[in-house]
């Protein structure tokens, strides 16, 4: 398909760039950018915030590669004038001041509200309001796996999206159809691990259990990239503890956060990647970006036996799937592949093949380049007040078709409010139920007092 629209793609996050470390997310609205510019799409723009670049420059410009200030995204957005917008996520929404000019597209790429929990969320609360708020503004929404879809939909329908039309699909992970080639020179005995510590995420047992058996054989190392998060060590003193093994062995090649491609670069040159965590609600809902960049790069990966990539990597023999909790299994895997050269050969193809047939952004953009070739406004919206200080208003839909409506009513999120409640009926009514109900209660009271006189005249028979 080839289309004329003018797409905008926003994200928080920072986007693998030369000479820049990219996370998760900015790989994945990367991702959709080229995607759509696969699909025959010649006006895509993503921009990205102006913070995520942490005072550095870029080294490149690219035309249709842009940043913007959060606090004016707004005028950003006007000043772009695209045909529809794409928002990486919903909480950059805060920022919004006024009603979107255009249709709106929201990528939903992971269980952001869970995580803002397993953070250490001061209002819990106030940050469902602030995500109902938002999907109750787009008109079309992705996710990236089928776990995180059963996940989003209750959360899309209380937003007021219909639960009759083709809900949420699915756009997995996906990375560029020209795969890396391994380097002839790669060290089948070195295993690879990447990435920031979060409060979710916690690699520590698989990479101590891969550690131990390297020292022990006196062969193969551990190359790991990474560090605490910017924010700082938000693991709980994990990171700390972890990386003061990494620095004392000297079977650990350690680097600290790299741009994408100089990443990408040092995976080439390894046999098998460590992507094994224990078990958790976030874990259980992720589609790891990394598990897919590894084996992209033509690693195998370690697994875990419980996400969504699980049977995709065990069916295609990419990889290697465990229960984390098992690490005396991990540790004789990683034992028998120090010397065995030709199983992470096949492996690595499988790897790469597992990719090429299904998580490449020319396989897996249709639902939103469909959506794109003629975005539309979702018609079925309803306008409704959410209780909470927020900039901007679920009501306003921005939506200039359709008349306004009078709110419904301000929503209060209670877990334990019972949703038959009736307590918010017109007040004038009440006499009226007094009234019809009491020969009910009347005859009732009649009924039971006969029904106990019955009862202990029949008592006194039986004694006499």
């Amino acid at each position: 398909m080839t289309s004329s629209a003018k797409i905008l793609i926003l994200t928080t996050e920072p986007l693998p760039l030369p000479g820049m470390a990219a996370t998760g997310a900015g790989l994945r609205a990367w991702g959709l950018a080229f995607g759509l510019r696969s699909a025959g799409f010649g006006n895509v723009t993503i921009a990205f915030a102006a913070d995520a670049m942490r005072g550095k420059a870029l080294e490149q410009q690219i035309g249709w590669v842009k940043v913007f200030e959060r606090s004016r995204i707004d005028e950003f957005i006007e000043r772009e004038n695209p045909d529809a917008v794409v928002f990486q996520h919903w909480g950059v929404f805060r920022e919004l001041k006024r009603a979107l000019p255009c249709p709106v597209a929201m990528d939903l790429a992971g269980p952001h509200l869970l995580e803002r929990q397993l953070w250490g969320s001061s209002d819990p609360q106030a940050d469902l309001r602030e995500k109902l708020n938002a999907l109750a503004q787009v008109d079309f929404v992705v996710c990236s796996g089928q776990f995180q879809r059963h996940y989003f939909l209750p959360f899309l329908i209380q937003a007021g999206h219909d639960p009759k039309s083709n809900l949420c699909p699915v756009i997995p992970f996906s990375l560029s159809p020209e795969l890396p080639e391994p380097s002839r020179e790669r060290d089948h005995a070195a295993f690879f691990y990447g990435g920031m510590f979060l409060p979710w995420q916690d690699p520590e047992g698989a990479l101590r259990s891969t550690v131990k058996v390297l020292e022990e054989r006196g062969r193969g190392k551990l190359v790991f990239v990474g560090g605490p998060h910017p924010s700082g060590d938000v693991s709980g003193g994990r990171f700390a503890a972890l990386e003061e093994m990494l620095q004392r062995s000297s079977v650990v090649e350690r680097s600290p956060v790299m741009p994408f491609d100089a990443m990408i670069a040092r995976m080439r040159h390894c046999g098998v990647a460590i992507d094994l965590m224990p078990r958790n609600v976030e874990r259980e809902l992720a589609f790891p970006t990394r598990t897919i960049v590894y084996m992209w790069a033509g690693l195998p990966v370690i697994h875990n036996n419980y996400d969504e990539l699980a049977d995709p990597i065990a069916e295609a023999k990419a990889g290697w799937t465990f229960d984390p909790a098992h690490l005396d299994s991990v540790e004789k895997l990683v034992a028998r592949l120090v010397g065995h050269r030709e199983d992470v050969e096949r492996r690595s193809e499988n790897a790469q093949k597992l990719v090429r047939d299904r998580y490449t952004w020319d396989k897996t953009i249709e639902p939103l380049a469909t959506w794109c070739t003629d975005p539309k406004r979702r018609t079925e919206k309803r306008a409704f007040s959410i209780q909470a200080s927020l900039q901007g208003s679920a009501g306003n839909t921005g939506n200039d078709e359709t008349p306004r409506r009078k709110p419904l009513g301000k929503i209060e999120y209670s877990p334990t409010r019972n949703m038959t409640d009736t307590s918010t009926g017109p007040w004038y009514l009440s006499p009226v139920i007094f009234l019809l109900a009491l020969p009910v209660s009347l005859f009732l009271a009649l009924f039971f007092l006969v029904v106990e006189l019955a009862r202990l005249l029949f008592r006194g028979n039986e004694k006499a």
